[in-house]
């Protein structure tokens, strides 16, 4: 301000002088006071129009297990993703599973307005909650093509895709080489499997070969399924209905009456869920379970000094995966949908699959599969190309009818096959609609 005022000052010395001297002379000093006036106001300008663009929020809310995946470590991924997408931000935060269908049913119903625009789900809730989401057609094509087909498949109905892999779950079979008699090795077929639990099992010690989540929702119609693939059975008959009463379903069931009967499985089997098995496990009184890729996460963390080894999971007739995937979806609700499709694109990238990894899910990429190639991820990999997901629709239903199977069957009341069609003729029958339950926003 200073050195205006004293550069004003001076000119108007110079103006007198000039005008008294020619009018010309003061036309050219005038001017050019005004040409400097003039480049400052255009230096300064910009500096006053030009502001740092804040970049486009995108809110995702994600799901996780006490025991899951650490989901906070995608920190390291939603930052590299604003770093190569500067004009973009994702908001995510982080809620439990146990909330997760409460909460989406109310984003699709009267909390609209409130919806995120992205989040995750199962594959059991896919063709339940797809009208809510965005369809992407064949523009994500290119991207999903390294992705296991069967993780797929779920989130594929009628040619348009939903969502993309977010993260995946297998099953495999745990065991204790403690525990295993000597010169005995992972087994790998039904057969083997029977004879190393037969093998292992010492009812006076309290150590039994092989553990059934028989209770109600705590697993077994999962174990029902995973022998039922491993058949080469499907949970779908010819005409792509719910079937319950195949020759190979009728084995799968049979084959673990036959391991409850000669005492190779936990005593008391229908009282037991999956967490229970897996604490028996750990504490030396079950030699093998099969369980999820989490329990592979709580034994490195809780039980260091566990020796347990990894196996893929045995079969009868064809080699099996049995997957759990959950995918990111965009809700329809959102003002932001070219920007969200750009996020969906880069989760799908090698970089960000490898990021997912590190949380605790298992890759689904096939570069990423090949890339990480140790001994319990094979384990956990093993035969994806030939995996198999839930039923994506009607889940609930299909898993109450596999329950009451096994309580049916294990518990003497009839047989297998018998149970099997008692259940089939139940699941033919309509079903009332479930009251709705109250639930917080």
């Amino acid at each position: 301000m200073m050195a205006v005022g004293m550069r004003s000052n001076h000119l108007g010395s110079e103006r007198r002088r000039l005008w008294r001297g020619g009018g010309p002379a003061f036309l050219f000093s005038a001017a050019s006071g005004l040409c400097v006036v003039a480049c400052l106001v255009t230096l300064l300008a910009p500096a006053v129009r030009v502001t740092a663009q804040e970049p486009a929020r995108l809110s995702l809310v994600a799901w996780e297990q006490p025991t899951g995946p650490e989901l906070r470590k995608c920190t390291g991924m939603l930052a590299d993703f604003s770093r190569q997408y500067p004009h973009l931000k994702v908001d995510m935060t982080h809620d439990s599973w146990e909330n997760a269908y409460a909460r989406i049913v109310r984003w699709c119903g009267s909390l609209k307005a409130h919806a995120p625009d992205m989040t995750v789900v199962p594959e059991e809730w896919v063709s339940e909650f797809a009208p809510n989401f965005c369809t992407f057609g064949t523009s994500l094509d290119r991207y999903l093509d390294p992705f296991i087909p069967a993780v797929m498949a779920p989130i594929t109905l009628e040619g348009r895709i939903y969502g993309v892999p977010w993260q995946m779950d297998t099953h495999a079979l745990y065991y204790r080489p403690d525990l295993l008699p000597q010169g005995r090795k992972a087994p790998t077929t039904w057969d083997e499997l029977a004879e190393t639990a037969a093998a292992i099992t010492d009812q006076e010690q309290g150590v039994y070969g092989l553990g059934l989540p028989g209770a109600v929702k705590g697993g077994g119609a999962r174990m029902l399924l995973i022998l039922l693939w491993g058949a080469g059975g499907s949970i779908y008959d010819q005409q792509g209905q719910i079937g319950f009463t195949s020759p190979e379903m009728t084995a799968a069931l049979e084959y673990w009456v036959r391991l409850a009967r000669a005492g190779a499985l936990q005593p008391e089997v229908l009282s037991w869920d999956s967490r229970q098995l897996e604490q028996a496990f750990a504490e030396g009184k079950l030699g093998m379970v099969i369980a999820g890729s989490a329990f592979a996460t709580t034994l490195r963390t809780r039980y260091r000094s566990l020796q347990v080894d990894i196996a893929p999971l045995p079969y009868r007739d064809h080699p099996v995966a049995s997957i759990s995937a959950a995918y990111l979806v965009v809700m329809r609700t959102t003002e932001h949908r070219e920007e969200c499709t750009e996020f969906l694109k880069f989760v799908t990238s090698r970089n960000a699959q490898y990021c997912m990894w590190e949380t605790g899910s298992v890759p689904c990429h096939r570069d990423l599969i090949a890339k990480l190639r140790n001994e319990p991820l094979q384990a956990l990999t093993a035969n994806l190309e030939t995996g198999h997901t839930r039923p994506g629709q009607d889940w609930h239903n299909i898993e109450a009818m596999l329950d009451d199977a096994l309580y049916l069957a294990i518990g003497g009341r009839c047989s297998p096959a018998e149970a099997l069609a008692r259940v089939q003729e139940r699941y033919r029958q309509p079903i009332a609609p479930a009251l709705p339950q109250p639930v917080t926003p």
